[in-house]
């Protein structure tokens, strides 16, 4: 049976149409609630909220498996399906707009949204094809974590033990039709503060100890960018003194790590702080830091489960499997420490996190029919 393809255009429209910002996630919540209610499915959702500070928690639900024959269905394994809730900004007032030739953009002055909500959409439309077709499925797991974009945090909060399915698909890679994440990043946010000593720069410049010196000789003797083939270093933010003719006693500086390796990307964070250090104490200043590890590392092996039914899956549609080394890092680095057999598949949506993010009907209609054949029985 073909995808409704009309009715999933107009319910990504309607999706897109939602403000859901980060930690902002309340009017999807309440939406998505209503709609898979209509599916028999009840959201539950969390406390995240309160810990993660926004104003809403995730949605957890569960479709039982169809079933002709329980002889048939008792060795397939439920699935659990992933799409977060929240949007980047600039992403309120968004608009779907449908061009002639299937592409779908925002009006320009907004991203559009297809992260995640082409994911929710299909996840949606594939869950009532398979109803409606009274096709043969297994257990369904529905997971809807808000603030994804602010490194997992809605996700990090779920207690996992509601969790039975040892499957898993975040559908939140952006790429080529049959794409997914081979590995994902550990990713550490540190913070370094340098202390100096004030003084008036006018008129006893020889008496103050300046941080912003200290902070930039550390930084000048930092390689940035790509340090070895998997790892990454970013100073993003610099903040210090307080006026011209002071000489400044504070400096902070914010920056990320990324790598493909736990042990390489804790290693560079000392290695950072070494150097702080010694820049620091070299003029009389002191350098501290801490560090928060966001995300860990994984890699998917080619014989884990989750990736030997996608490769599956994608093989009878004809669809060639890539494997994309990914450093943004999902929800599924989440289910991946949980214990859980995730991968981190293709979305159809492109150019993300910009105001020139789009998706196509066609290829909506596409993952749609690959949704359908993961939940098959």
């Amino acid at each position: 049976m073909a995808v409704n393809q009309k009715r999933l255009v107009e319910e990504f429209e309607k999706l897109v149409s939602i403000d859901s910002l980060s930690f902002q996630e309340r009017k999807m919540a309440d939406y998505l609630k209503e709609r898979w209610q209509e599916l028999g499915v009840t959201l539950a959702e969390d406390d995240a909220a309160a810990r993660i500070g926004g104003n809403t928690g995730n949605l957890f639900g569960v479709l039982p498996a169809e079933r002709l024959c329980a002889e048939r269905t008792a060795k397939q394994e439920p699935v659990l399906l992933v799409a977060h809730m929240d949007t980047v900004a600039p992403g309120i007032g968004k608009r779907a707009i449908v061009h002639e030739d299937g592409t779908i953009t925002s009006d320009g002055t907004t991203v559009l949204g297809a992260d995640d909500a082409a994911a929710i959409a299909v996840i949606l439309e594939a869950v009532r094809e398979l109803q409606e077709e009274k096709c043969p499925h297994r257990e369904i797991q529905l997971l809807f974590p808000a603030a994804e974009e602010a490194y997992t945090v809605g996700a990090s909060a779920f207690d996992f033990a509601a969790v039975t399915a040892k499957l898993a698909y975040c559908l939140d890679c952006s790429d080529v039709i049959g794409s997914y994440s081979a590995q994902e990043p550990t990713l550490i946010s540190f913070r370094i503060r340098v202390h100096g000593r004030g003084a008036h720069a006018g008129f006893e410049p020889q008496n103050g100890i300046n941080a912003v010196a200290a902070a930039a000789a550390a930084i000048a003797r930092i390689q940035q960018g790509w340090t070895d083939d998997h790892t990454t270093l970013n100073f993003g933010r610099i903040d210090g003194g307080t006026a011209t003719n002071a000489v400044p006693d504070l400096v902070t500086v914010e920056g990320e790590i990324r790598s493909a390796v736990h042990e390489d990307a804790l290693a560079l964070y000392d290695r950072v702080m070494a150097v702080f250090a010694e820049k620091a104490d070299r003029i009389g200043a002191s350098a501290e830091g801490d560090r928060v590890i966001r995300l860990r590392a994984y890699r998917i092996a080619d014989d884990d489960p989750a990736l030997v039914l996608y490769k599956d899956v994608l093989r009878r549609r004809g669809i060639a499997p890539y494997a994309k080394p990914s450093f943004g890092g999902s929800d599924n680095n989440v289910l991946v420490r949980n214990g859980i057999h995730g991968l981190c598949i293709y979305n159809a949506m492109h150019q993300c996190h910009t105001t020139k993010e789009y998706t196509t009907v066609g290829e909506l209609t596409e993952l749609t029919e690959i949704v359908k054949d993961l939940c098959r029985a």
